[in-house]
């Protein structure tokens, strides 16, 4: 059974376990389960492998001859998804932070995780993103973050004053202006770029998710 359907697996098989408890407690959640199913669709993975496949080449030893990649830290990490397709390119021995302040997320994202050994050192972290970070801002030397429509522009700015010089950042936001909890969006890659006022922009790009919205991404230090 490949990774993949592993993680199919894990997800069906927690939404059955939510449905069944839900007949007994009618506190659970059943939006849970499509939340779960979601965050494997089709347009999630593709999103996801686009920010992995662009990433991965950048990650090499000359890149981070300053200090050698042994933490990489994932804010609004949801289920893990983004971790788990990162761990297939790159070394074991590296720790993957995945945060996210929904305590069901690390719950959830340990049951995806379930049989496949490669995930040791994908961690999962309840705590506000942004509050975990500024605690520990120096002991990264990859930050991702790809919720920065739900970030405010200047909590954005704080963190990357707070980084690292050296530490490489993969940030993604879009143009999906329409959704409440978007409040951070931009009308075109330059603009998410110039807003991110990085020392130096490696790579930059956009994907096409649907009519509605443009992914942005943007690498760099």
């Amino acid at each position: 059974m490949s990774y993949l359907e592993t993680i199919y697996k894990n997800a069906l098989n927690a939404c059955e376990d939510i449905y069944r408890e839900s007949q007994y407690n009618k506190d659970v959640d059943l939006y849970r389960s499509y939340d779960i199913i979601n965050s494997v669709n089709e347009t999630q993975l593709k999103g996801k492998q686009w920010l992995v496949d662009t990433l991965v080449p950048f990650l090499t030893d000359e890149q981070f001859r300053w200090c050698p990649l042994q933490d990489i830290v994932i804010l609004g990490g949801w289920y893990g998804m983004n971790g788990m397709l990162l761990r297939q390119k790159i070394d074991n021995d590296i720790n993957i932070w995945n945060v996210d302040t929904d305590p069901w997320c690390e719950h959830y994202t340990n049951i995806l995780q379930a049989g496949n050994d490669n995930y040791k050192n994908n961690h999962s972290i309840t705590d506000d993103a942004l509050d975990y970070f500024f605690t520990r801002a120096d002991a990264y030397q990859l930050i991702i973050n790809t919720s920065c429509e739900h970030m405010e522009p200047d909590d954005i700015r704080l963190m990357l004053g707070a980084k690292t010089r050296e530490t490489m950042i993969c940030f993604q936001s879009n143009n999906y202006h329409s959704i409440q909890s978007h409040i951070n969006t931009h009308i075109s890659l330059d603009s998410f770029v110039e807003s991110l006022d990085l020392a130096v922009v490696m790579w930059k790009g956009e994907m096409q998710v649907n009519e509605e919205c443009t992914r942005y991404m943007v690498i760099g230090v």
